[in-house]
């Protein structure tokens, strides 16, 4: 890093006001191109948008004395921004020196998680990875890439979607989300999955309703088994969920993990229910209500008789919360329980809203 004087003038304090918001926003494409909801975007401080925020900067501190920090990486993308227009306003000149193949080839990249979960920024470093074999030079890639010593991850979300735009009359681009579990690990032994199946036959000795649980859970627990045996089934393991949008309705999941919510908050059988606008009826476990997936834990009350002290009680038992694991990337369910007095404030007054 180096500072240095340029010209014999007092610094003046900016007037313009930076806000919290995403400049995105102010863009006329925003609006032209009917965005709405941004997804994902840099965390930014308060900034001053513009539409362009490197030449529009540096005349704002030139004209008003400021002072100016600059960046290899904010010179090197502003001028692949410019190389970027001209690529596509002369995209059948350039063809034969910068792409092998006819017409618009599609990239695809894969994800597990959903809109809102997936990391759209390394989606698009994973992109450009996939355009380098398309590429005459593959060069191409790291050329226009930052890679200098103050260079963030940001920087290389930003170059990498620079690229992309640049090769926009050469590539189409699309990011698949995939709803699943990347790896899954079963803790026991084989024995162990096998004395789970053994004990589900009894279940059915409790009347046709849990009979019909039992055979949904054995194709479960069989799946388990066989998993920890060594023969997993890919498509088992990514069919734990299906969720069923309602529009102004409820929203409903089905899928093997619907099994554990065949009974509501109450008891009450709920494992025949389905969409209104669904006459599926294909379907091997239910359909259940977001809003009346069941508790995972049980209560009961009790009494603690403390040396002739009568204390009411008050315990908790079963799955409460899940952990995440050391490496921030894995979840396990965590069995837990609880043993409280009831020495506390009155209960809020009910309200007719449903728990969630």
């Amino acid at each position: 890093m180096v500072t240095f004087a340029v010209a014999n003038t007092e610094r003046s304090r900016c007037k313009v006001v930076p806000r919290a918001q995403q400049p995105a926003t102010a863009l006329e494409e925003f609006s032209n191109e009917s965005c709405g909801d941004i997804v994902q975007a840099t965390v930014l401080e308060p900034v001053v948008a513009s539409t362009h925020g490197f030449v529009h900067g540096v005349l704002e501190a030139y004209c008003h004395h400021h002072d100016l920090v600059l960046r290899p990486d904010d010179l090197w993308l502003a001028i692949m921004t410019q190389f970027g227009l001209f690529v596509n306003a002369n995209a059948n000149d350039l063809r034969q020196s910068l792409v092998a193949h006819d017409g618009s080839k599609e990239l695809v990249v894969e994800a597990i998680g959903t809109l809102y979960s997936v990391d759209f920024g390394a989606l698009s470093t994973q992109m450009v990875t996939h355009m380098e074999a398309h590429l005459v030079d593959p060069s191409l890639k790291d050329w226009i890439l930052p890679s200098f010593s103050t260079t963030t991850d940001d920087d290389v979300i930003v170059g990498s979607v620079v690229l992309m735009a640049t090769m926009k009359s050469f590539f189409s681009y699309k990011y698949v989300l995939r709803c699943g579990i990347p790896n899954v690990t079963l803790l026991g032994t084989t024995r162990d999955w096998e004395d789970v199946r053994r004990r589900l036959e009894r279940l059915g000795s409790f009347g046709p309703r849990l009979a019909r649980w039992a055979t949904m859970l054995r194709r479960i627990v069989d799946q388990c088994v066989a998993a920890a045996q060594g023969a997993h089934d890919t498509d088992f393991w990514n069919s734990i969920c299906t969720k069923i949008p309602g529009g102004s309705g409820p929203t409903y999941i089905t899928g093997w993990i619907s099994a554990f919510c065949v009974f509501d908050r109450d008891g009450q059988w709920q494992a025949d229910k389905k969409p209104a606008r669904s006459s599926d009826t294909s379907h091997d476990y239910p359909y259940v209500d977001t809003e009346d997936i069941p508790p995972g834990y049980l209560t009961v009350d009790a009494t603690i008789d403390d040396n002739g002290v009568l204390h009411k009680a008050f315990l908790f038992a079963g799955h409460m919360a899940y952990r995440i694991g050391d490496d921030e990337a894995s979840i396990a369910p965590v069995l837990s329980w609880a043993i409280a007095l009831k020495n506390g404030p009155p209960p809020p007054t009910k309200t007719a809203s449903r728990r969630k």
